[in-house]
């Protein structure tokens, strides 16, 4: 696993996600040994520590304790004229106190810029109130909505809380409306600072609502839209559980096919009502101005490729990692599989997921291996790199044993391709006599895929 070195000059977090109990405060008084600034020197407010409200006579000082019913502030030894108040620390709180008009659904998340920690937040104008358009939830407190738009951005600095709002190049008629009505409130986004430009990404609520929309919306002619002949699905994952969950769209640095440059991107898939193969993926990206951008990649309809569902069952399946887990779970250990990832490789879509190992005593997890899949072959090896390497060298029809490190463990799918439809056969017997219909429905998709291909490339 590589590493990132972070510039970080002020670690200092003083507002976070932590929840504040009602009317909580803390007090901030400035001095040679605490709340410095980065030479050493006693710090200023607003630059190296939140400005806050400034105690400056008794008078305020009765006011605060009243407002906070806190006889603390009455009593205290440690306050002087110098002391700061500062409440409202949690940063999805003072952003939706400076913008009730706003709606803030998802968690901010911290990057790293100009050597401090600064928090960005997803701000969205939603409407019910649009005609001739469909209702549908929005966010995770099922609000419901006919019109969205992230229109803006909010960056929070952990060191001061200053907040500030930056309008995204989006149209959006509520949000001008909002920057008239509040001209000192909104910045261009070209205002921003570049390394924070660099962190923007496109939200993932947003991806969950478009993509719902475009489960029937995606059919483009009157006659397959009426009949609702071609309706997607979201695809669904085992995700470590008995019973299926949905597939969560999942950030991800990739290059997409005809593209040179990777980009930060957040996809999801889709499946064919009734059906368990990869019908569509959904990438979806943000530039460094904030504007966002869409690619719906459809997968061609002759070609059998698995949804999520199905690669994690055939995962479960492969002898040697089945092996594997049972050998560790004898030992003791605690194996799980995280959650799988799409990602286009070239011209190919590859499946990732990552496998993590714990002992029963021990709650941290290590990362021990990843498990790689193109729908047919399966490898699982101790890096990414050495995992895509095998899957390479075997599609490029390499040496198997020049093409796979020592510390590899290779699956069954990695055979010739007859004999791994072969095997495909016996293990759809198998299952037809134990009576695993759900088992041999599989097996059988993924015989036809191996046919289709053979087929294809003339074996």
């Amino acid at each position: 696993m590589g590493s990132v070195p972070l510039q970080l000059d002020r670690p200092d977090v003083f507002f976070g996600t932590r929840a504040d109990r009602s009317r909580e405060y803390v007090i901030v008084t400035p001095s040679i040994d605490q709340f410095q600034s980065p030479d050493g020197a006693v710090g200023v407010a607003g630059t190296d520590f939140p400005e806050g409200i400034q105690v400056l006579s008794t008078f305020r000082t009765l006011i605060l304790a009243w407002y906070f019913r806190s006889a603390n502030l009455l009593f205290s030894s440690e306050l002087t004229e110098e002391s700061r108040l500062v409440h409202k620390r949690r940063v999805s709180d003072r952003v939706r106190a400076v913008a009730p008009f706003l709606r803030f659904p998802e968690t901010p998340y911290p990057v790293v810029a100009s050597g401090r920690v600064f928090w960005i937040m997803e701000g969205f104008t939603s409407s019910l109130a649009f005609p001739l358009s469909s209702v549908y939830d929005f966010g995770s407190n099922r609000q419901f909505v006919r019109y969205v738009r992230n229109s803006v951005k909010v960056t929070v600095d952990a060191v001061t809380g200053e907040m500030l709002f930056y309008r995204v190049p989006v149209e959006d008629p509520m949000a001008d409306a909002y920057a008239n009505a509040y001209p000192e409130l909104f910045l261009s986004i070209e205002e921003m600072p570049h390394d924070l430009r660099d962190h923007l990404r496109y939200p993932r609520s947003l991806l969950d609502l478009q993509s719902d929309v475009l489960l029937q919306y995606h059919q483009e002619t009157a006659e397959e839209f009426h009949g609702q002949q071609d309706v997607w699905v979201k695809a669904q994952e085992l995700s470590n559980s008995p019973n299926p969950v949905p597939y969560v769209p999942e950030y991800g640095i990739y290059t997409l096919p005809g593209e040179e440059a990777a980009q930060f991107q957040l996809t999801n898939v889709f499946v064919p009502a009734g059906r368990e193969n990869l019908t569509a993926t959904l990438v979806a990206r943000t530039d460094p101005n904030g504007t966002p951008e869409m690619i719906l990649m459809d997968v061609p309809v002759d070609e059998e490729v698995l949804g999520p569902r199905l690669i994690e069952a055939r995962l479960e399946q492969d002898p040697v990692i089945s092996q594997q887990f049972s050998l560790w779970r004898t030992g003791g250990s605690r194996v799980w599989t995280g959650h799988l990832h799409l990602v286009p490789v070239g011209n190919r879509l590859l499946y990732m997921e990552p496998v993590f190992l714990a002992a029963e005593e021990d709650a941290i997890p290590d990362l021990t291996r990843f498990v790689l899949s193109d729908g047919i072959r399966v490898v699982m090896a101790e890096s990414l790199v050495e995992a895509i390497a095998v899957m390479a060298g075997t599609a490029l029809g390499t040496d198997r044993e020049e093409s796979i490190p020592e510390d590899v463990q290779p699956s069954e799918g990695l055979r010739p391709w007859p004999t791994a439809a072969l095997a495909v056969l016996v293990q759809a017997e198998e299952r037809a006599r134990a009576g695993d219909w759900a088992g041999f429905g599989i097996a059988l998709a993924e015989l036809r895929v191996l046919l289709e291909r053979l087929e294809s490339e003339g074996r």
